[in-house]
């Protein structure tokens, strides 16, 4: 009777080991597949990256939104931080704000996520907000440089943001990087209300010691802003937000 309950308990023992090990594998296959995919879909997706005048009249798109569109219609635009690592396709899908944070750009799982913004926000970027949202990766894709900005070096050296589409390219320029709550922005915040717009900007990077400002920058209500959203790396449970406001919309040659 003994040796038959040690055998039960070692059989489930050595299964549940087989099963671990099993998901051991698989979580890191897939995500070292996904970081395979995300480096050829930038070779895919971007052509060679430009330095935008924002004074110019149209701009050559160098995204090719076909291609993009082929694989997934999720994606609707490309998020770029000139010299940085930051330069990824958006994504967004209606009715599952959720999905884009553990799958990638062709609908495959990837714990490692996408960059996406949910259904609070209108793909054509008319909102006076919009706030695109990326994952703080240990190995520091995704949306992780994002904390760099607390340093005011790297900050003053990086200006500008660009977002293009398949029929504009926008750009932002930088006016604050802070960490923040983490309340879901959008619902909580009425942008369309002046009052609101105005007391959020004012208040979002003055209550912390570790937000950078630039001040002839900040919006005024009627701004359109874009927010990049991720993990603040000195405190998991607050967002680290890097805000631009829009000073050119330029179509596409």
């Amino acid at each position: 009777m003994k040796k038959t309950l040690f055998r039960t308990v070692l059989i489930i023992i050595l299964l549940a080991a087989l099963i671990a090990s099993a998901w051991c594998i698989w979580y890191i296959v897939q995500y070292y597949g996904g970081r395979s995919f995300k480096d050829n879909l930038r070779r895919i997706g971007m052509r060679d990256p430009v330095e935008i005048d924002p004074e110019v009249e149209t701009i050559e798109i160098p995204v090719d939104f076909d291609a993009l569109h082929a694989m997934n219609p999720d994606i609707y635009a490309w998020i770029e931080i000139p010299d940085t690592d930051i330069s990824y396709a958006v994504l967004r899908r209606e009715g599952d704000n959720n999905y884009y944070m553990n799958h990638a750009e062709n609908g495959s799982y990837y714990s490692g996520g996408c960059i996406f913004s949910d259904d609070f926000n209108s793909p054509d970027m008319t909102d006076p907000v919009t706030i695109l949202y990326g994952h703080n990766l240990r190995n520091g894709t995704m949306f992780a440089k994002l904390n760099d900005f607390v340093d005011s070096g790297v900050f003053s050296d990086h200006r500008y943001m660009y977002l293009y589409r398949p029929d504009r390219a926008l750009v932002y320029e930088i006016f604050s990087a802070a960490p923040h709550s983490s309340e879901q922005i959008l619902a909580e915040h009425d942008f369309t209300d002046r009052e609101a717009y105005t007391a959020f900007f004012a208040d979002v990077a003055s209550v912390s010691s570790s937000a950078q400002r630039r001040e002839d920058s900040f919006p005024t209500f009627g701004d359109r802003v874009l927010i990049l959203s991720t993990c603040f790396r000195v405190n998991n449970q607050q967002r680290f937000l890097v805000m631009g406001r829009l000073v050119a919309d330029i179509p596409a040659a």
